[in-house]
């Protein structure tokens, strides 16, 4: 199938939304709102060398729906989109994203800085939550190629995009995980010691928070890790999630769970 020619009036350039609004995608939903699973909690941390996010894998209704959905994915070669709320509207929205970054590069024979993808995802937050009952609510976290630097973006309802200089952290377990993050978080992290702190945070979620999922030994399922630094994006093994896990259980174990115990 080609691609579709538009008049010259209804050409939608490079604008993906635009060009799902004029190629006919409702842009309403006028269904009744309906329960579904949802997607917890992702952390993002800013590190000298790039960023680091971690994600549970669980997606929570009136029960556990699913206990390995992946909430992280690439959505090009030097960044990450994550999401929490509608699980299922949160998948379709990763795949937006990627083909919205696709095709801006395909019109324009360009490539957006790692500032413009933030942007250009506020418009498809818009059309989502403000037309439909399914809810997203992602982040975005990149290597920015020219400035060398890692960088995370936040996003209100209603698409507002926000930079942080430090974290951002989004879902059910957000007031657990970012007190965690609060705690450890110093500037200048290597990639290493920021893996130990997101994973803390997640765990300190899992812990807390009955709609996130924390790392299942039984079934050898564990949040997932990710890294995006001048190697790109990059995701650890199950292996390599199991030891920082395994370690972080060993110690919380050896305390009894008390509180006042080390943090790291």
């Amino acid at each position: 199938m080609g691609l579709p020619l538009f008049d010259v009036g209804d050409d939608p350039g490079p604008s993906f939304d635009r060009f799902l609004e004029v190629s006919g995608r409702p842009a309403t939903f006028f269904g009744r709102g309906v329960d579904t699973p949802h997607a917890t909690t992702v952390v993002a941390v800013r590190a000298n060398d790039g960023v680091v996010l971690v994600g549970d894998r669980q997606a929570t209704g009136a029960y556990i729906a699913s206990r390995d959905v992946r909430k992280i994915e690439a959505a090009d070669a030097f960044s990450a989109i994550a999401i929490s709320g509608s699980a299922a509207m949160g998948m379709e929205f990763i795949r937006l994203v990627q083909l919205s970054f696709e095709h801006y590069e395909k019109m324009t024979d360009s490539f957006l800085s790692l500032e413009g993808k933030a942007n250009y995802i506020s418009p498809l937050i818009q059309r989502n939550n403000l037309t439909t009952p399914f809810p997203v609510l992602p982040l975005l976290a990149g290597f920015d190629t020219s400035r060398k630097i890692g960088r995370v973006f936040e996003y209100d309802g209603a698409g507002g995009c926000y930079e942080r200089d430090d974290f951002v952290t989004i879902g059910s377990g957000t007031p657990f995980a970012e007190s965690a993050l609060r705690m450890g978080f110093k500037v200048g992290m290597s990639l290493d010691e920021a893996i130990d702190l997101a994973a803390l945070a997640v765990y300190e979620a899992g812990d807390n928070d009955p709609s996130t999922g924390g790392p299942d030994f039984v079934r050898g399922i564990f949040p997932m890790i990710v890294t995006v630094s001048a190697d790109g994006f990059v995701e650890l093994g199950d292996d390599a999630a199991e030891r920082r896990f395994r370690t972080i259980e060993e110690r919380r174990t050896a305390s009894g769970g008390r509180a006042g115990s080390d943090l790291r």
